[in-house]
């Protein structure tokens, strides 16, 4: 495709459809009763890990696509920004992730994975739900990204994490409150910070976003 027919705007729309792939969870949160037969309010552990199951079947399927669909329409590879972060980026990043870190262990009133707890099989299901949600984001930081930098010329800018904070954080602002809300904000800044540290290597980013994500 000819380089000059892509617009800021088809990136803006990739984001966008990036962060409707959360969505599919409330669809399958409003189906997934009846065909359980069972209220949500009444789930058992079976039945919460066979819903986070199928909802990674759903985003699973949303990155796939968007990946797949973006290289071949707008000529946008995620994953040939492959340059190996340098030493001083390494340690700009853990000190990023140590801070977000400590946020949500005092927004848990203690560690994130140790208050969860609720036996192993909930434990490994739900984290595996968490690992293909922080791909989630990533996909919505590469485009978000991509997105800021075309509009403004300029690429040293968070807008990755800009953008993840105006739809992911802000949703939950709606759903789970107000400072549930600003709490999600400022880590999708600091998601879309740790990617631009790592120049783009989602593949580096990715690890950290869910290490920090799950912790």
């Amino acid at each position: 495709m000819n380089e000059k027919k892509i617009r800021a705007s088809d990136f803006l729309a990739l984001g966008l459809y990036s962060f409707a792939g959360f969505g599919l969870e409330i669809v399958l949160s409003m189906v997934l009763p009846s065909i359980l037969g069972v209220q949500s309010s009444e789930y058992t552990i079976v039945h919460h890990c066979v819903h986070w199951m199928l909802t990674c079947v759903l985003w699973g399927v949303m990155v796939v696509f968007l990946m797949n669909f973006s290289r071949r329409k707008y000529s946008f590879n995620i994953m040939k920004f492959s340059e190996t972060p340098e030493l001083k980026a390494w340690l700009i990043a853990i000190v990023i992730a140590a801070i977000a870190i400590a946020a949500t262990t005092i927004a848990w009133g203690g560690l994130k994975p140790i208050q969860e707890y609720d036996g192993m099989p909930k434990l490994i299901f739900q984290n595996i739900y968490y690992l293909f949600e922080a791909a989630l984001i990533v996909l919505t930081i590469a485009f978000g990204q991509k997105y800021g930098e075309m509009l403004t010329k300029r690429e040293r800018l968070p807008y990755g994490g800009l953008f993840l904070a105006l739809t992911w954080g802000l949703i939950h602002i709606l759903l789970q409150g107000f400072q549930t809300g600003i709490y999600a904000f400022a880590m999708a800044i600091l998601y879309g910070v740790i990617y631009l540290v790592f120049k783009k290597n989602i593949r580096y980013a990715y690890i950290l976003i869910a290490v920090i994500f799950i912790v």
